[in-house]
């Protein structure tokens, strides 16, 4: 549920608590931002053997358990196999590790969501017990590790990826506090007192420029390290191994971080192995494995949140030394399904519960425990609902489910809890004897259902709420929180009380042979629940569980064989005109007459067998009986196995205004009435009050008992869009606190859309709230005082005061329409001030995708209940911000959408230019804003769905990115067309309407210079924003969207009175020439091959000798290849390319005009001021022809510079005596410089030893070709007797043209610091050129890792292994996937023979569930494979598809036999698409009129075979 939901929770329980200062210190909302149900903590306890309070911390008496387990001590949930689908559950718990009956309590712990994959694809094999990792490690392989093929797949994983935002905050800061600042303390200090001793040693002034070095490497090291102060912690980076022992699949995360594998532990998959370990000692994450059949990816699962351990405690917790703090169920097995992904803070994704579902469908779980929801458009649709109800139709599956947290007014519950067909929606009881204990509240309360409990109806007429159970509990938490339990509550605590108890009763159902189906179990459970005294059906469903009752009927319902074993449930529809509902419920009732709807009603059954016999033969004579007396109905029904329909007539004009009425019509059998009703049809009528005199406003008077919601039912009249509500209590205590909860209700629209919810302290003598409401509608306004007060009741005087501007809801506007108009008009109850004002609060910029790909997933992604294949569409954006900004994204039509979206699911990763992932968010984009620095990002949507047709429909499907504007923009509003167009404002203080007075404003247009260009717009961008009319309080109601329409975004030429462009006349050949040349001389770098480049050149240079941008672009050519590609030739043709670039630019020339020169290059007034300066003649012709080479001899005299500087210093590292890390040693980050990509630098003995000679080859060139344009030392070389060239003289002149900061000179400059051991000044230069870097496309790892061995130089480790992780985390090989993509791709592109086994004899058994035999011609072929197709005679028997070479079958054995429990199945244009293991064959029926026939069989053949395996 909402984050809106958890604060109002958060602040109910806070508020009932705060006031009894009692022996607990803090409360907080649960971390896991709370989209399941909500749940508080409080401080931790110390779980101690047989303490006093163990009893006391689960309720386990209200429900029976406690008694039906005393009297049934076998029946406490053994068989039973309960799946816990939530934020993941901690294995290493000590209540889930073995069940009362001695056995493994988990049966395996599964990450659904996917983010934990680490793909594994990249295989490498060891070589005298080493091997590299993709990390660069060097990972020593331990002798005790079998491996008979000495082959390694692995991966890569950065650890905080698995970590929650809170224990990632915690540990972050631990590392600061503990590690890291302390060593760059200790460094900042060292730095600046060397700098000091320098300045006191040499003082202000020298002679020596090795002073002037030294100084400027102090300085330089003082002004890093403040820069790295506060640094991101962005974690360690981990290699992951997977490999084969011969008997099954291993796994290992290098912990270590050093390639120290010994000191880690090597785990199988966990549902074989039951192993699991913790990350590191400092976090107590603890991980498990589950491993691919091939290898290819390894599923690291950890919990997303302290959330599904408790939960799972509550429900299955077991104790052999302390029963008394079992789980309601501690014989019952669990299998953890983690469905909230980490990426999104714990979120839900159709994607994870998707997959939930089908590993419960193959595991043949028994009762599932979800306690997750939210608030739905749609009730009862959606993909991931459709999967849901399989689950529980075509499996059994007892599917339990918290209702929610968004109480306590009505029409709150959400999905699919309360929502959702064949699900048991969970309330939350709230038991007197275990306040004391639990809260820590004194004062005697009463046992109810809590306030934010979640109530019904469900909005399309459904009760919502089935059940309740305890709602608060102590147990154990993961062990990253810290402590061993926590306190919490919620419907996220009362389901798994009811699915723990709920497993007990199955457990004796299954101990004495009998079958249950979840119609039977809810039938029981609801037909023996006890109603609560002080609450309603809204709020408690049928009652408090009660097992022991419910245990008795099931065994008596099952034993006499009372119902069908097919039938699912009743299914119950209700018609009103257009309008198709699960109930009657009626909120704006018709006053003058009766309603009448139509009412059917219709047996379900299961359809996965061929005998219709039970549907055939079904019968039930039932009685209808209805307690209210504004409701007409039938008095009896025949039911049989098709519709029966009935007409029910309700007469609100019975009912008391005000009020809220609910009234079941049930159905018993006349047979055997004891059973119960058969089912029900939910019948609400709100019967609103209508106010008669508006202008007065409305009063009540409430009696303000703790914790019991008072509701008052209001028309509103159809010109109110704003109420103010006040709260003024007569007698209350000082620190009494009240909840206002407020909701309209709107067609498909979720009741989050139209509530306010606000908690009122103690501060103030009266509390107010203004709301926004919508004129017709019935407004609920639901107080409830504090539960913890106490029993004595206080009076409050409840009063609404109406208020309303009639205008549009919606607006839109055009740029550049300089005056639209907007009419608005006052209320007729009485005049109003008015202030109108328009403020735009964000631009909406639609991006389309620059790719699309449809392609099926893989084995995670067939489901087992459907049989159907997951497809998914991948769509890629790309997203140009040009100054930090916030962001969201929308797909409109599906991120509005979760369990009810039209797809499994929607998915966003966004990543910055180098691959690095940024953030993910999903439905509900109001939940993620994304903060993005300046630079290139990408953005990969998923949307997943089993008709890839269905998903071609979305393949242009636009990103709507959502970008804050840093303050809001104000559009100008007047009274009058004139004033508008011209931009001002009129004043509207003090202005008012009278009664029912129109009004028409006009709105002006944006000024140009007010467009937001944080990221770059496109046509059909808009700006958003508010409209409001109303002042003062009022406002914050009075909204109507604005719509600021962009039609046609292009940038403009700043403002100016009149401009003439210089135009001369073209000169076609001159033209035609210049772009030949130009075209030949772009080529030079983009050639690949570097013969035809050289020869390219060689042949331009015979035609264009002195060409500059050619000279340029082949020394951009050379010097961007990697250190291994170069050859002396080569960078003997840089040296002499860049001495010709100087010989023909007049240095002097060019510096005079640079000195002269302004920032605009265009300026006439530079021309004039130049040739004044240097004497030239005022020849316009000859002179702007001349200077229009003038910034091109700039740029090319920079570039040989460079060039020069750069091939001069790289010899100087190469052969100086210095340790010099040899990223900087052998020009690793030197082809940076020129545009060009970098190389890793060598690491191991033969790659130095190779670079090394390489650059001795290198060396005597490059001296050579040096000596003949360089002046030479004034001593020659004594070792050698040589002369050499001047050293530093190239970087020397560079610095006449570039400041050494200068990003286009910090790599030299760095190069130049590092040959002299200025290593601060070194990292310096690295650091800016990194982080420049890092912002746009190119690869920062040599960058990187140049400072982290920089660091080391200096000794600053801290820093050095800062720079290590940045380098590995910030620069990914690949996008980080939704699916182990490599593992799909190899199935569908690998070339080998089709995988069909050889038929064996089966043997002839019968199943009365067998779907009938199917036989005839067949053509099979290869997909994609047109040159290779066989007729076949197929037949189709037992779930098994058999190949004969013709007709006469009888004669011949079966060629192939296909396994359709083995293989996916998909359709389309009469084909059949039969998915193997490694490759796709399409099956094409001779008779393509029988292909319905065969398809319905493949389908019934496959169910069935998948329920015999």
């Amino acid at each position: 549920m909402s984050i809106r939901h958890s604060l109002r929770l958060y602040l109910i329980v806070r508020s009932s608590l705060l006031v009894q200062r009692s022996n607990f210190s803090r409360f907080e909302v649960n971390a896991c931002k709370g989209r399941f149900s909500r749940a508080m903590t409080t401080s931790a306890v110390t779980n101690e053997r047989k303490q006093p309070l163990d009893a006391l911390l689960l309720n386990k008496i209200d429900t029976e358990q406690d008694a039906f387990l005393s009297k049934y001590p076998q029946y406490d949930g053994r068989e039973i196999l309960i799946a816990i689908l939530d934020t993941g559950v901690d294995p290493s718990l000590p209540g889930m590790q073995v069940t009362s009956a001695g056995t493994r309590k988990m049966v395996d712990c599964i990450d659904c969501t996917g983010a934990g994959d680490v793909e594994t694809s990249t295989i490498r094999s060891v070589a005298e017990g080493k091997l590299e990792g993709l990390s660069g490690r060097i990972l020593n392989i331990p002798d005790s590790w079998e491996n008979p093929t000495g082959k390694y797949h692995l991966g890569l994983k950065p650890i905080y990826e698995l970590y929650t935002k809170g224990v990632r905050d915690n540990i972050s800061k631990e590392k600061y506090n503990d590690n890291y600042y302390p060593l760059h303390n200790q460094a900042a200090a060292d730095a600046l007192r060397l700098l000091t001793t320098h300045e006191t040693d040499v003082g202000g002034t020298s002679e020596k420029m090795s002073d002037n070095w030294d100084r400027d490497d102090h300085a330089c090291k003082v002004d890093f390290l403040k820069t790295m102060k506060n640094v991101t912690d962005v974690g360690p980076v981990a290699d992951v191994l997977a490999w084969h022992d011969g008997n099954t699949w291993k796994a290992c995360i290098d912990t270590s971080f050093r390639g120290r594998l010994n000191l880690c532990k090597v785990m199988g998959s966990f549902k074989e192995t039951g192993e699991f370990d913790f990350i590191t000692a400092r976090d107590s994450v603890v991980y498990n494995f589950r491993i691919a059949p091939d290898g290819n990816l390894v599923e690291i699962c950890v919990p997303s949140g302290a959330h599904g351990s408790h939960v799972a405690n509550i429900a299955a917790a077991n104790y052999p030394e302390n029963p008394q703090l079992n789980g309601l169920a501690p014989g019952a097995k669990v299998i953890s399904l983690n469905i909230g992904d980490i990426r999104m803070a714990a979120m839900e994704t159709g994607q994870a519960m998707t997959r939930a579902f089908n590993i419960c469908a193959e595991m043949n779980v028994d009762v599932i425990n979800m306690s997750f929801g939210e608030g739905s458009h749609l009730p009862d649709e959606g993909r991931v609902i459709e999967e849901a109800r399989k689950l529980i139709e075509r499996k059994g599956v007892i599917y339990v489910c918290s209702a929610g947290n968004a109480g306590p007014a009505l029409s709150t519950v959400g999905a699919p809890g309360g929502t959702t067909t064949g699900v048991i929606g969970i309330g939350a009881y709230l038991t007197a004897e275990t306040a004391d204990t639990l809260y820590g509240v004194f004062n005697q309360v009463e046992s109810n259902i809590y306030p934010w409990s979640s109530r019904g109806p469900s909005c399309d007429g459904k009760l919502g709420v089935s059940l309740v159970a305890p709602a608060a509990a102590f147990a154990d938490v993961p062990k990253y929180c810290r402590h061993s339990k926590q306190m919490m509550n919620g419907t996220s605590m009362s389901s798994p009380n009811a699915a723990g108890t709920i497993a007990c009763m199955l457990s004796g159902i299954r101990a004495q042979g009998l079958q249950w189906t979840p119609y039977t179990v809810r039938l029981a459970l609801e037909n023996t629940a006890q109603p609560l005294a002080n609450s309603d059906p809204f709020s408690m469903g049928q009652g408090m569980i009660k097992i022991s009752s419910a245990y008795d009927k099931l065994l008596s319902t099952l034993k006499a064989e009372t119902f069908p074993n097919r039938l699912l449930h009743f299914n119950v529809t209700v018609t009103d005109l257009s309008k198709t509902s699960k109930g009657i419920y009626i909120r704006e009732p018709v006053r003058d007459k009766p309603q009448e709807f139509t009412v059917v009603v219709k047996p379900v059954f299961r359809d996965q067998s061929a005998d219709n016999d039970e549907q055939i033969n079904f019968e039930r004579q039932c009685i209808l009986e209805c307690d209210a007396d504004w409701v007409q109905h039938p008095k009896t029904m025949l039911l049989v196995g098709s519709d029966r329909s009935l007409v029910v007539t309700v007469d609100a004009r019975k009912l008391t205004p005000g009020t809220a009425n609910y009234t079941e019509i049930t159905a018993f059998d006349h047979a055997e009435p004891s059973l119960g009703p058969l089912f029900r049809i939910p019948v609400t009528v709100i019967s609103p009050e209508v106010v008669e005199n508006v202008a007065k406003g409305y009063i009540s008077k409430l009696k303000g008992r703790s914790g019991v919601p008072e509701r008052r039912f209001i028309e509103i009249p159809s010109y109110v869009n704003a109420v103010e509500i006040s709260l003024e209590p007569g007698n209350r205590e000082p620190l009494d606190r009240f909840t206002l909860h407020t909701v309209y209700l709107e067609d498909d629209k979720c009741e989050r859309n139209t509530e306010t919810c606000k908690l009122f302290g103690p501060v103030g003598d009266t509390w107010s709230k203004v709301i926004n409401v919508k004129g017709g509608k019935t407004l609920e306004v639901c107080i409830v005082r504090s539960w913890a007060r106490g029993k004595d009741p206080v009076d409050v005087d409840l009063k609404l005061a109406f208020h309303g501007i009639q205008k549009p809801s919606e607006i839109s506007l055009i740029h550049g329409s300089a005056n639209t108009p907007i009419r608005i008009q006052a209320p007729p109850i009485r005049s109003v001030e008015i202030s109108p004002k328009i403020m735009l609060k964000s631009i909406v910029i639609p991006h389309k995708p620059t790719s699309a790909k449809i392609e099926p997933l893989g084995a995670r992604d067939v489901f087992v209940v459907s049989g159907l294949q997951i497809h998914r569409l991948l769509l890629t954006y790309t997203l140009k911000v040009t100054k930090s900004c916030e962001v969201r994204l929308e797909m409109a039509g599906l991120t509005p959408f979760l369990y009810e979206s039209p797809v499994d699911c929607i998915l966003f990763q966004i990543f910055n230019a180098n691959k690095a992932y940024v953030s993910a968010a999903g439905a509900y984009p109001d939940r993620y804003t994304h903060k993005l620095e300046k630079g290139e990002y990408t953005v990969q949507a998923q949307i997943r769905h089993p008709d890839d047709g269905f998903l071609e429909k979305y393949r242009d499907a636009p990103l709507l990115v959502h970008v804050k504007l840093p303050s809001p923009v104000d559009l100008p509003i007047a009274n009058k067309p004139s004033i508008a167009a011209s931009g001002k404002d009129s004043k509207y203080a003090n202005k008012g309407l009278m009664p029912n007075q129109e009004m028409t404003i006009y709105v002006g247009s944006l000024a140009e210079d007010k467009i937001p260009k944080l990221i770059n717009a496109s046509s059909g961008s808009y700006l958003l924003g508010e409209f409001t009319v109303l002042s003062g309080d009022l406002k914050s109601a009075d909204k109507s969207t604005v719509h600021y329409w962009l039609v046609e975004f292009s940038s403009r030429p700043s403002k100016g009175l009149s401009m003439v462009t210089m135009k001369k006349t073209p000169d076609q050949n001159v033209e035609m020439s210049d772009a030949i040349r130009d075209l030949e001389v772009s080529w030079i770098t983009k050639l690949k091959d570097d013969a035809a480049a050289t020869q390219l050149f060689e042949s331009c240079r015979q035609k264009y000798n002195d060409h500059l941008p050619l000279l340029t672009a082949r020394i951009k050519q050379l010097m961007s290849k990697k250190f291994s590609e170069q050859t002396p030739e080569a960078l003997t043709q840089v040296i002499e390319i860049s001495s010709q670039i100087l010989n023909i630019c007049d240095l002097k020339e060019v510096l005079q005009y640079v000195a002269m020169r302004p920032e605009n290059t265009d300026d006439l007034l530079a021309i004039e001021k130049w040739a004044a300066h240097t004497g030239v003649e005022e020849d316009t012709k000859e002179t702007a022809k001349k200077l229009q080479f003038l910034e091109e001899k700039k740029n090319a005299i920079i570039i040989a510079l460079q060039a020069l500087a750069t091939v001069e210093l790289d010899w100087k590292l190469r052969t100086s005596s210095r340790t010099i890390p040899s990223s900087i040693r052998y020009g690793a980050f030197t082809p940076l410089i020129f545009g060009g990509k970098v190389e890793p630098p060598a690491k191991g003995k033969k790659e130095v030893t190779d670079s090394k000679t390489k650059g001795d080859a290198l060396d005597a060139a490059v001296e050579a070709a040096l000596l003949k344009i360089s002046p030479v030392s004034a001593t020659a070389d004594v070792s050698t007797n040589k002369v050499q060239p001047k050293t530093g003289l190239w970087y020397m002149k560079l610095l006449a043209w570039l400041p050494a900061d200068d990003q286009k000179n910090v790599l030299v400059s760095a190069k130049h610091a590092a040959l002299h051991g200025h290593w601060g000044r070194c990292a310096k230069m690295l650091n800016k050129s990194a982080e420049e870097v890092r912002s746009g496309a190119n690869d920062s790892r040599t960058v990187d890792l140049g400072l982290a061995e920089v660091c080391d130089e200096l000794g600053w480790v801290h820093l050095a292994t800062h720079f290590r992780n940045t380098m590995l985390v910030k620069n990914r090989p690949a996008y980080r996937t939704f699916y182990n993509i490599a593992e799909m791709r190899r199935i569908l592109k690998k070339k080998k023979s089709l995988q069909l086994i050889h038929a064996p004899d089966y043997p002839n058994e019968r199943c009365h569930d067998e779907p009938p035999k199917i036989e005839g011609d067949v053509i099979m072929k290869k997909l994609k494979r047109i040159n290779f197709s066989k007729k076949y005679y197929a037949e189709l028997s037992k779930g098994f598809l058999k190949f004969y070479a013709s007709t006469k079958k009888s004669e011949l054995q079966a060629e192939y036999l296909v396994d359709l429990a083995k293989v996916s199945l998909s359709f389309s244009e009469k084909r059949v698409f039969i998915q193997f293991r490694v490759e796709c064959r399409i099956l094409v029926p001779a008779d393509q009129s029988a292909f319905d026939k065969w398809k319905d069989a493949l389908i019934k053949h496959r169910l069935y075979r998948q329920e015999m395996w």
